[in-house]
């Protein structure tokens, strides 16, 4: 009965609370938007100036507070008020939505001050943030105090850019302006909390007096109605007494009859309740008896209904024997039940048995009240489903395991045809279940090449034969996805040692292929040119000299320079720089196309090899043709700049070969 009344003043409490809220919380608005156009009147009067992003953030703040405002009116003035849960909701996300909008205003006053080349921007920094969000602090201490979650739902988001300053603005800040912010703002917290814990124990304390003045009221008519009962019933009492004596005499003759009656009755009570304890020992139930009013609880023993183990409520909690995880949900559709709520318990928790905690399932039933509708006594039954919860548990793992495997799970029948499979097979292959199901293995891939046809033939003999396949396959499939996939299928047998299903997993290595590839390319390839680097022109001049073949075994080797690239670099900037070795490697690919390669060194340098095996052309000639090509100027950013290359070059030739 006392959490009865403790949840009731409770919901009292809130809905005080939430009435009030919605009256003090359109001021508490109003005062914001004043405290926003101030600050934007301060930093217009200090700076002179205004930006289209702190514009915009004003222009927001306002008519998020203007809707806020004309929101509440509306819900103030309306016929039907609303759940004060939702309300509470509505508010906890209104000052969430400020809050934030505060997070993001003092970010960008803090971003604008960085671009203003002023010394006094840590000052600056201090003056606006903590005007806006102090003046709005102590306002919501003022008239959000009725639940400290929206100021907590204020404060947080509203404070993150405030101790974000040092790290993200080093420039607007220092460590006094720090120090003071984080002790103000502490105090400010503080004082809100404070402030709420009095207010909502006045507004208790409020309530409860309420509630007495009612009850004593309440007592005082209950008492002037049972004077009244009383006068009633002794005038009764005497005439009952004249008719008793009268039917005393037919009572003891009925008596007698009834007493005949309830030796049958009993004889077939026994044997309905020796049937009843042997289907109960059968089905694992046992019955128990809740007496409410004297806290009594009864349960029957395992071997017979007649055998009660009786437990003493008051110096035994049900906290004691039930587990803690249970017991909040118990307690929930108990108390439901008691009030009336439900037609009858039940419930499945956990219990404490042999040092062990045990599955139940119980259902129960209030069977007796008193005339003020109390529940006094309540009879149910208890079953012990540990084996069900365990084989269910076993089955939820087995299901959650197969729906979150980050690979590829499906099962085939005997002819390898699809019987399930899991989502993230769905997923990697882009198709649904329902069109995979009943289709063969092979069905959703594209075999139209003999190379394929032969794969597969191989695959089916394999998993035929020996009953498992595993390999690293690159399949296309008919919905248009080309992978690379390790396949490892498995075949399951039945108690006749017949394969009666096949498993199999699947693993994408379509990714992991291609980022072996990429770190081939930047091994061997420069980024910004596109052009081989110092390590694959190495290894491939290394390749040439260290391995004789008819068709090169006389070649030159073409160092080229960019003139004073240096200069022109820190002239220009590094990123013309970038450019201009850009548009050099893209003149030299196309001047020197019959070049055997063309390498980027580092800096400035650029390598070109030469076949002269059989070749009318000397070395010479294609250095001039290279320099010819560089006589035009490059066009960058809008400008033409003309460079001049110098260059050596070195000639292997054939008896170098012959010599080694």
């Amino acid at each position: 009965m006392n959490d009865v009344q403790e949840e009731l003043l409770s919901y009292d409490v809130n809905s005080s609370n939430i009435r009030k809220t919605v009256k003090n919380i359109r001021i508490f608005f109003i005062w914001v938007f004043f405290t926003c156009i101030c600050d934007a009147f301060i930093y217009l009067y200090l700076f002179k100036t205004h930006t289209t992003l702190l514009t915009s953030w004003f222009a927001t703040t306002v008519i998020f507070i203007l809707s806020i405002c004309i929101f509440l009116t509306c819900m103030l003035y309306q016929k039907k008020k609303p759940y004060f849960k939702h309300m509470h909701v509505f508010f906890q996300f209104f000052s969430l939505i400020l809050g934030s909008l505060f997070g993001i205003g003092i970010y960008i006053i803090n971003l604008e001050l960085t671009r203003l080349p002023d010394t006094l921007n840590p000052f600056y920094s201090f003056l606006l943030s903590s005007f806006l969000l102090s003046f709005s602090y102590v306002m919501a201490m003022n008239f959000l105090n009725q639940r400290f979650s929206y100021f907590t739902a204020l404060f947080v988001p509203s404070s993150i850019p405030i101790f974000s300053i040092p790290l993200l603005f080093p420039q607007n800040t220092n460590e006094v302006y720090s120090t003071v912010f984080i002790v103000w703002f502490a105090l400010l917290f503080f004082s809100a909390y404070v402030s709420h814990k009095i207010y909502l124990n006045a507004e208790i304390l409020n309530l409860k007096n309420r509630v007495l003045i009612k009850k004593s009221q309440q007592q005082l008519e209950e008492s002037k109605g049972l004077q009244l009962q009383l006068k009633n019933e002794i005038s009764k009492t005497q005439t009952m007494k004249n008719e008793l004596q009268l039917h005393n005499h037919l009572l003891e003759q009925k008596v007698k009859e009834r007493i005949y009656d309830f030796k049958q009755m009993n004889d077939r009570l026994e044997n309905h309740q020796a049937n009843l304890a042997f289907a109960h020992e059968t089905a694992g139930i046992h019955s128990w008896v809740w007496n409410i009013e004297k806290r009594t609880f009864e349960i029957a023993d395992s071997k017979s209904d007649s055998e009660f183990r009786q437990l003493n409520l008051k110096q035994n909690n049900v906290d004691d024997f039930i587990h803690p995880e249970d017991i909040e949900n118990y307690k929930t559709l108990l108390k439901q039940h008691l009030k009336g709520h439900t037609e009858r318990f039940e419930a499945i928790y956990r219990i404490k048995r042999d040092d062990q905690w045990c599955w139940i399932q119980d259902i129960g039933k209030v069977v007796s009240k008193n005339f003020n509708n109390k529940p006094l006594r309540m009879v149910g039954i208890q079953r012990n489903i540990q084996k069900e919860k365990t084989n269910q548990e076993k089955l939820k793992m087995a299901a959650n395991v197969l729906e979150q495997v980050a690979e590829g799970v499906f099962v085939l029948d005997n002819n390898l045809c699809y019987l399930e499979v899991n989502p993230y097979f769905e997923k990697l292959l882009a198709y649904k279940e329902n069109d995979l199901i009943g289709r063969h293995l092979f069905d959703i891939t594209l075999n139209n090449n003999t190379r394929t046809q032969k794969m597969y033939s191989l695959i089916t003999q394999s998993l035929v034969q020996t009953g498992e396949f595993e390999s690293e396959l690159q399949i296309d499939f008919t919905s248009g996805k080309k992978l690379v996939l390790w396949v490892h299928i498995n075949a399951i047998y039945d108690e006749k040692n017949k394969i009666s299903n096949y498993v199999g997993i699947i693993t994408d290595l379509t990714d992991r292929k291609k980022q072996e590839q990429r770190l081939s390319y930047l091994e061997h390839y420069d980024i910004l040119t596109d052009l081989p680097n110092r390590f694959y022109f190495k290894q491939q001049l290394h390749r040439y000299l260290t391995h004789y073949s008819s068709t090169f075994k006389n070649f030159a080797v073409l160092r080229i320079n960019i003139d004073r690239f240096k200069l022109f670099n820190e002239f220009m900037s590094h990123k013309e720089g970038d450019e201009l070795l850009k548009r050099v490697a893209h003149r030299l690919r196309l001047c020197c196309s019959n070049a055997s390669l063309i390498a980027y060194l580092n800096n400035d340098d650029f390598a070109v090899i030469y076949n002269l095996n059989n070749s009318n052309t000397n070395i010479h000639q294609h250095a001039q043709n290279i320099l010819d090509a560089f006589k035009q100027p490059f066009d960058i950013n809008a400008q033409e700049q003309t460079i001049t290359l110098f260059y050596w070059n070195c000639i292997v030739p054939r008896t170098w070969f012959a010599t080694r």
